[in-house]
């Protein structure tokens, strides 16, 4: 008996014949302890495939009225008990986990930038072996110590996930001046990255305000100054530090200058960009992402779902 033909029996016996976890190992000669470990890898290698029936169909039918009506490829949807912002980002969060899991593919690249949910995300990836993913980052990191590390490390821990490589974009989000981004961008390494960036498959990117709360203002990324400048312009969201209106037309502003990163341009030619955010807070940001199609595919809460379709 190979491994596949153990993984396949241990599964049968214990889902079909509803043998004991003891009762299949004294059948099969191996220890309870080892027949744990081989159910949970029959279900990481989709052997075993778990299907839940379903009591309503009204978050399937909002997720179809989202596509319609703002063009996406998918949405998803994530049903709140509370309105609670941190457990609402969690409950984000962990739909987009799910999300990514089921979607991505051997030999496909992820573009990943950086946001509070996504970085939350992480804590939900099940580990599943993904051969030859490539994970990529599709913005520099942030000002402060902490955002480099989260930047770093959020790429770092999905490709440790799916077992794949991560590819870093080695430089700061946004640079002291122009002339410090000219420098950067110039270096062979870095050019490389952003061009591999360029053509991801997928990139999963956050959706971020202009509020004093959101990660680009908390990070002291965009100066107070430049913040003012946006606002006064309209800006009412941003992804990758690239900031647009409620209508989602581009935003210019003097940070423009300093960011390393992928542009909106470069997003849309991106085969599927998946954005992840809800929250009262970020309904203006979606809003305007999804009229600019700045993304493909949006993971979001019930609420938010059902207030775009309203207002949208």
């Amino acid at each position: 008996m190979n491994q596949r033909e153990l993984l396949v029996e241990v599964a049968r016996l214990y889902y079909y014949q509803h043998l004991t976890q003891e009762q299949v190992g004294e059948a099969l000669g191996i220890s309870r302890q080892k027949v744990s470990r081989l159910l949970n890898r029959a279900y990481e290698e989709g052997i075993v495939q778990i299907k839940i029936a379903e009591t309503s169909s009204s978050l399937s039918q909002i997720e179809k009225e989202l596509v319609q009506k703002f063009g996406l490829k998918e949405a998803k949807i994530a049903h709140l008990f509370t309105q609670e912002e941190t457990l609402t980002v969690k409950r984000i969060a962990q739909e987009a986990a799910y999300f990514l899991i089921n979607k991505l593919e051997p030999y496909m690249t992820l573009g990943v930038a950086y946001g509070k949910t996504l970085y939350e995300m992480a804590h939900f990836l099940a580990k599943r072996f993904i051969p030859g993913l490539r994970v990529i980052q599709i913005m520099g990191g942030y000002g402060k110590l902490t955002g480099e590390v989260m930047s770093v490390e959020l790429a770092q821990k999905i490709a440790d996930a799916f077992g794949g490589d991560a590819i870093f974009l080695l430089a700061p989000a946004f640079c002291r001046d122009a002339k410090t981004k000219k420098a950067i961008e110039g270096e062979e390494r870095i050019r490389r990255v952003l061009d591999l960036a360029k053509k991801v498959d997928i990139a999963l990117v956050g959706i971020g305000g202009v509020d004093p709360t959101s990660t680009l203002m908390d990070t002291a990324d965009i100066q107070e100054g430049e913040r003012v400048e946006l606002l006064q312009r309209g800006a009412v969201g941003n992804i990758c530090g690239n900031f647009y209106d409620e209508n989602g037309s581009s935003v210019s502003s003097k940070a423009d200058d300093r960011r390393i990163g992928l542009s909106l341009i470069d997003l849309k030619n991106i085969p599927q960009v998946v954005g992840v955010a809800g929250g009262e807070k970020k309904f203006a940001a979606i809003l305007g992402a999804l009229r600019g199609g700045f993304i493909t595919t949006l993971v979001t809460d019930e609420p938010t779902a059902e207030r775009l379709l309203k207002e949208g």
